[in-house]
């Protein structure tokens, strides 16, 4: 175990300004989300037919051409942000932060660019869609460089004992910039592209509140060596790389299926559905800022600890998720998932944190993240398949794998406690 205990306790214009970089990363992602769909199909991304080469076929790849986009993003993120914070042990944290911020606006602009111009029918059909995934591909490489600075910073500026708080409030801002985001979709009256800009202009702003207020500090040193690339798979940490991809794949199968788990259940249409999948989020989202502002910022145990009570509340929420039949129970379902990842994202983060070195916890954060990112990639791929074979099936499936989590948790707890 390592405690760094190397940097100076910032004061509250440095932590709000940390605070807004990771709320400001959550409504970019949250955004898009919202925009994606109706700008996709105002493209027409979805009536395109790709002509295999050399042969006649023809594949109609419909909403699959615009969905693609999204998983472009999390899988750039994921090739993408252990390299970021390789580099945020290198050049300090701050520096990459603001990249990562003004990367944001820059991919985003340049996504716009190409919107714009298919919007106008200056380009249009596959040229159109291999330029903007060529953009989101660069938004997607920039703008993952602050997440694991961010995290790495927090890491930096408090002691094992306020880990999982700290870590806590980072995660909670930034799920405050999930719900806000979606707010922003509200401005399409003016034009698709008009959230994004917003947005855009919004990380800049960010960005330099970072660069004005936010304390740097020094890099660590790792005595003189170069540092390496961390593995996946390092003993030290392999088992919260692998609670890590768990918790954000599961996440993302259920995001991609409960729209239509309402719809399907509970026999609604289009537009009720989608109110009443947008008050389950928000539920949980409340669930989740319950749980990372109140209860774990009141904890003073370990952040393992703090791990183990998170688990059971998630399998609870999916089992019943499974069961449900009513909409008060899918709501409460979404409650105990939402409280339970609000225990279980920071202090898995935390826990890990303590098993490595000072110049190494920006790689840590870095692939941390990543695998979050490619969670969201396999997640909601491997939820659309199990929906096909019975609508409860995903959430069956979570449960199980939640249960498989705990089993192998409290088995190694002896061996995860001595790091």
């Amino acid at each position: 175990m390592t405690e760094t205990g190397s940097a100076p306790r910032s004061d509250w214009r440095a932590m709000i300004s940390l605070y807004a970089a990771m709320m400001a990363v959550g409504m970019g992602q949250s955004v898009v989300f919202a925009v994606l769909p109706m700008l996709g199909r105002e493209l027409a991304l979805h009536e395109m037919l790709w002509q295999l080469p050399f042969t006649e076929l023809t594949i109609a790849p419909k909403e699959m051409a615009i969905t693609s986009l999204s998983a472009l993003t999390a899988l750039v993120f994921f090739m993408t942000s252990p390299y970021w914070g390789r580099k945020s042990d290198v050049w300090g944290r701050k520096p990459i932060i603001i990249i990562g911020l003004f990367g944001y606006t820059i991919g985003t602009m340049l996504f716009n660019a190409v919107a714009w111009m298919g919007l106008v029918s200056i380009l249009g059909g596959g040229l159109l869609y291999v330029l903007l995934m060529f953009s989101r591909g660069i938004h997607a490489a920039l703008m993952s460089a602050t997440h694991p600075a961010s995290a790495a910073y927090m890491v930096d500026v408090t002691d094992i004992s306020r880990r999982a708080q700290g870590m806590a409030k980072l995660q909670a801002f930034n799920q405050l910039g999930v719900m806000l985001g979606p707010a922003l979709a509200w401005f399409v009256a003016f034009s698709y592209l008009t959230p994004l800009y917003l947005q855009a202009a919004l990380a800049a702003l960010v960005a330099i509140l970072v660069w004005r207020y936010l304390p740097a500090i020094p890099a660590h040193s790792s005595g003189g060596k170069r540092p390496k690339r961390m593995a996946y798979f390092d003993p030290r940490y392999r088992l919260f790389i692998l609670i890590g991809f768990a918790l954000y794949s599961l996440l993302g199968m259920v995001q991609q299926t409960l729209g239509f788990y309402f719809q399907d259940l509970l026999s609604l249409d289009g537009v009720a559905a989608a109110q009443w999948f947008s008050a389950a989020m928000i539920v949980s989202s409340g669930a989740m800022l319950f749980a990372q502002f109140v209860v774990v910022q009141r904890y003073t145990g370990s952040p393992m600890n703090l791990l183990f009570m998170g688990l059971p509340f998630s399998c609870a929420g999916y089992l019943l998720l499974a069961l449900s039949d009513t909409l008060p129970m899918l709501l409460s379902a979404m409650g105990l998932f939402g409280f339970g990842m609000g225990l279980t994202g920071p202090a898995y983060g935390a826990s890990a944190s303590l098993v490595v070195e000072p110049h190494e916890q920006g790689g840590l954060a870095g692939l941390l993240g990543s695998v979050a990112g490619l969670g969201f990639v396999a997640g909601p791929l491997a939820g659309g398949f199990l929906y096909r074979i019975a609508p409860s099936y995903p959430y069956f499936c979570a449960a199980a794998v939640m249960a498989l989590i705990i089993v192998v948790m409290v088995s190694r707890r002896r061996q995860i406690a001595k790091g």
